[in-house]
C-alpha cells in the first residue's frame, strides 16, 4: 500500500504541497489549522489502486469512513486514474484533488460532494458517469464549479464539459443553485444547455472570458430551456465575450444564435460581447419569454442583434417587465434591425434605458405585427442614437401593431443619415414623443414622421424635425405651439387625435376648460359640441365661409345648465333654433351647431365653458 510522508503544514501552504509535492511511502500525514493538527486521509492508504482500471469505490469508502468521528476532515485523491461508481462524499469531508488524478466515473454512475471540493484549473473527471456538487437536502458549499474539471486543452469542443458543470448542479426541489466560473478561452461547436433553475454562468470580464463558436450546424451557443418545457427561472449570464468564427464579410457562415432564452422567469445578461456574429441571418440574443429579464451593458455584433418572438409555452404572454440598458447594437445585415419585434408577440412593460447605439442596418426597432388580437402595453424607449444606416426606407423606430399598443414613449432619440427615416407608428394610442431629434442630407428625403387616424393621443414636446417629411394623415392637431408660428420644424407642444374620437374637454387655463375645432361641414350636416345640459355656463364663438359670397359668423352663450342658447352678436344669417338659410347653434342635451346655408362651408369653432 502507498503512503506519505507525515508533515504538518500550515493550510495555505499544505494545499500548495498536497498539489505539488510527491511523497514516499509512509503514514498519513496531517496538516496544521486553526485549533489544532487536523488528519489528511490518503485514498492510497486505503487500498484504492491508481491507474489498474479496477472499481476503487470500495477503497475510497473505508477512507471516508476512516474520517467519521470529528470534525471536517481532508481526504486527498493523488495522482493517478481512480475507477468509481456511484458514491456520496458527506458534508464533513473536504475532497482535495491533486494536478493529475482522473477520477473515471462508470456508465449509469453518481459521484456526489456534499462537503467542500477542491482543484485547480486541471481535468480530474472523466468517463460517461455524472458528478453531482449537492443533493436532496444537501446543499454543497463548493461556491464554484469550472468547466476544466472535465475539460482537456486540447478537446475541439469545450460545449460538453460545460454542460457537465452545469448539469452538476442538483435539479431537484428549491435548491440554491450553481455557479460555472468561465476561466480562460474555449472554442465550442454545440450548444451549452442552461437546463435547470438558477445557474449563473460567470465569465473573468467582458473580454477576459472568450467563446469561439463554430458550427457545422445552424445552432445557439447558449440555450436557457427546460427539456420538459416548464418556466426556467432564476438564470444569469454575465462577463464574457462570444465570438462567431470566421471571416465577417463571409455571409454564408453557418446561421447562429448567441444566447436563446425560452420561457424563463428571472434571467439576467449582464456585460456580454458578441462579435462578428454573423451569416445567414445570424443572431445575437434571442428571446422567447417570459417574464423579468434585465439585459445590461452588452455589445453586439450581429446580422441581427436582439430577436424578440413569440413564447412557445404561453399564448398571452411573450415579454413582460424586461429592461434592456446601455446597449451598443451593430446590425451586420444592410436590411436588417437593430432590434426586432415578432408578430404575434404580446408585449408588456418593456423599457429600453440608459444609453443605446443603434448603428447600421435599415432599421432601428422594427415591429410589424399582423397577428394579436389583443392590448400590448408600456413601451418605452429612451436615449437612444441611431446612425450609419446602410438601406434607404426603413425607420429608427417602425412599430405597426394588428390591434392596440397602449402607452408608448419615446425620448431622447437621435437619428442620422443613411437615408433612415425617423419614426413610423400605426395603432398606437396614448404614445408620448419627447426630445427627438432627426436630421438627414440622404436623397431621396426621408419621412421623419409617419403617424395616421389608426392611432390616437399621439403627444410631440420638443420633437425637431431638421429635415424629412412629416405626415399625419387625418389626425387631428387637437393643441400645438410652436416657437416661430411660420415654421413647424420644432415643436414644442403638439397634441394628435383621430378625427372622430370623442374629444371631451381640451386645455384647461384656471378651471375654464376649452375646446376647438375647424373643418368642414356640408349643406344640412349637423355637428354635436361636447357641452349640453351639464354646463353651467359657456361662451361659443362660430365662424363659417364657403370661401365665396357665404361668410356668417356669430358669438353666442350658453345658460340654464344647457337649455338656453343666446346670441350676444353675430351676421345676420346665424340664429338659435332651426331655420332655413341659417347658420344654427342649438341647444338640448348635447348642443349642435347646424348649416342650413345652402352650401357646404369651413367651419371654426371655439368654446369655453364652466
Amino acid at each position: 500500500m502507498t503512503g506519505q510522508k507525515s508533515v504538518s503544514l500550515t493550510v495555505g501552504v499544505a494545499i500548495m504541497a498536497l498539489f505539488s509535492c510527491p511523497m514516499a511511502e509512509t503514514t498519513t500525514p496531517e496538516v496544521l489549522v486553526k485549533g489544532g493538527n487536523i488528519p489528511v486521509i490518503n485514498v492510497v492508504d486505503y487500498g484504492a489502486v491508481p491507474n489498474d482500471s479496477k472499481d476503487d469505490t470500495a477503497a475510497v469508502t473505508s477512507a471516508i469512513n476512516a474520517c467519521a468521528g470529528g470534525d471536517t476532515r481532508t481526504l486527498y485523491f493523488p495522482g493517478g486514474k481512480f475507477n468509481l461508481s456511484s458514491i456520496t462524499f458527506p458534508v464533513s469531508i473536504n475532497v482535495v484533488m491533486a494536478n493529475g488524478v482522473l477520477l473515471e466515473i462508470q456508465n449509469g454512475a453518481t459521484v456526489t460532494f456534499n462537503g467542500p471540493f477542491t482543484a485547480g484549473l486541471y481535468r480530474v473527471f472523466s468517463g460517461p458517469g455524472t458528478v453531482q456538487f449537492g443533493g436532496p437536502g444537501a446543499h454543497s458549499p463548493v461556491s464554484e464549479v469550472y468547466p476544466q474539471w472535465w475539460y482537456a486543452p486540447g478537446d475541439p469542443d469545450a460545449s460538453p464539459a460545460i454542460n457537465k458543470a452545469i448539469d452538476s448542479s442538483h435539479d431537484t426541489g428549491w435548491v440554491p443553485g450553481i455557479n460555472v466560473r468561465l476561466s480562460g478561452t474555449f472554442k465550442c461547436k454545440t450548444t451549452i444547455h442552461v437546463n435547470r433553475d438558477r445557474v449563473n454562468l460567470i465569465g473573468n470580464g467582458m473580454y477576459a472570458t472568450q467563446l469561439i463558436f463554430d458550427p457545422a450546424v445552424p445552432l445557439p451557443l447558449f440555450e436557457f430551456k427546460k427539456a420538459d418545457n416548464s418556466m426556467i427561472v432564476q438564470c444569469a449570464i454575465r462577463d464574457m465575450a462570444l465570438y462567431g468564427a470566421g471571416a465577417r464579410g463571409d455571409s454564408n457562415r453557418v446561421q447562429k444564435t448567441g444566447i436563446k432564452i425560452v420561457d424563463a422567469d428571472i434571467i439576467e445578461v449582464r456585460n456580454i460581447a458578441m462579435l462578428n456574429w454573423g451569416g445567414n441571418h445570424s443572431i445575437g440574443l434571442q428571446i422567447q419569454g417570459r417574464e423579468m429579464g434585465f439585459i445590461e451593458n452588452i455589445q453586439i455584433a450581429a446580422d441581427l442583434p436582439i430577436s424578440i418572438e413569440k413564447d412557445p409555452n404561453i399564448d398571452w404572454i411573450s415579454i413582460d417587465h424586461f429592461t434592456f440598458r446601455n446597449n451598443y447594437l451593430i446590425t451586420l445585415d444592410k436590411n436588417g434591425a437593430a432590434v426586432k419585434i415578432a408578430s404575434g408577440v404580446y408585449l408588456t412593460n418593456v423599457v429600453f434605458d440608459g444609453t443605446h447605439a443603434w448603428v447600421g442596418g435599415k432599421y432601428g426597432l422594427y415591429w410589424d405585427d399582423t397577428e394579436t388580437k389583443g392590448v400590448s402595453s408600456s413601451l418605452s424607449i429612451k436615449n437612444v442614437r441611431m446612425e450609419g444606416g446602410t438601406a434607404p426606407g426603413g425607420e429608427i423606430i417602425h412599430i405597426s401593431h394588428n390591434y392596440t399598443l397602449h402607452n408608448l414613449v419615446l425620448e431622447n432619440i437621435y437619428g442620422c443619415a443613411g437615408g433612415v427615416g425617423g419614426i413610423y407608428l400605426r395603432r398606437c394610442t396614448s404614445a408620448t414623443l419627447q426630445n427627438i431629434f432627426y436630421t438627414s442630407t440622404d436623397k431621396p428625403t426621408p419621412t421623419a414622421l409617419d403617424i395616421d387616424e389608426s392611432s390616437s393621443n399621439i403627444v410631440l414636446i420638443n420633437a425637431f424635425w431638421n429635415a424629412g417629411l412629416v405626415k399625419t394623415g387625418k389626425l387631428i392637431k387637437t393643441f400645438g405651439t410652436n416657437p416661430n408660428p411660420s415654421k413647424s420644424d420644432n415643436r414644442l407642444i403638439e397634441v394628435y387625435d383621430r378625427p372622430n374620437n370623442p374629444q371631451g374637454e381640451g386645455l384647461i387655463l384656471y378651471g375654464t376648460k376649452t375646446w376647438c375645432y375647424s373643418g368642414e361641414l356640408a349643406d344640412g350636416a349637423a355637428l354635436s359640441l361636447p357641452v349640453g345640459s351639464g354646463a353651467r355656463v359657456a361662451t361659443i364663438t362660430v365662424s363659417a365661409s364657403d370661401g365665396a359670397a357665404i361668410n356668417e359668423s356669430g358669438c353666442f352663450m350658453l345658460g340654464a345648465k344647457g337649455t338656453i342658447v343666446k346670441k350676444v352678436s353675430g351676421t345676420d344669417s346665424t340664429a338659435t333654433n332651426s331655420t332655413a338659410g341659417r347658420l344654427c347653434l342649438v341647444p338640448g342635451n348635447q348642443v349642435g351647431l347646424i348649416n342650413y346655408l345652402g352650401a357646404k362651408v369651413d367651419v371654426v369653432i371655439t368654446l369655453f365653458w364652466r
